[in-house]
């Protein structure tokens, strides 16, 4: 039984030299990537429909955010304006695409952003960040 903890997960990010995101709260240092956080609106929004809100450290009750590297904010952007581009095209010039290439397309929208979140963002990049608020429930 020792042995079966001692081994080492790999995922696919660890085979391609990626070890994962750096998860721990900013505010603590606990690592909070295997916990579930808290969505808690700000003061003043509605709990049941918060258009601003942040995420709650579930050890330290700290407020946090997301804080997504640039290349993922970009690389989303640009797979919809690619998507968008295609699929306009092909409506606009009566394109008939073979199954194999929707699926090809699907399945790059699908997965895109996990393979260039693996290859290209930092194993030591932070993932959550203090929230602007600076809210603390000590």
């Amino acid at each position: 039984m020792t042995d079966r903890l001692k081994t080492p997960r790999i995922t696919p990010g660890a085979i391609a030299g990626h070890v994962g995101m750096n998860c721990n709260c900013p505010l603590c240092g606990e690592n909070i990537s295997r916990r579930r956080l808290k969505k808690v609106a700000l003061p003043g929004e509605s709990s049941w429909l918060a258009f601003r809100w942040f995420l709650e450290c579930p050890a330290c009750t700290g407020a946090l955010q997301l804080h997504p590297h640039p290349f993922e904010c970009a690389a989303s952007r640009w797979v919809l304006i690619g998507v968008a581009i295609l699929n306009g095209g092909a409506l606009l010039f009566g394109v008939k695409t073979p199954l194999s290439l929707a699926l090809l397309s699907m399945a790059l929208v699908a997965f895109g952003p996990f393979i260039g979140r693996a290859l290209v963002v930092p194993a030591d990049w932070p993932r959550y960040a203090p929230h602007a608020s600076g809210e603390r429930k000590a």
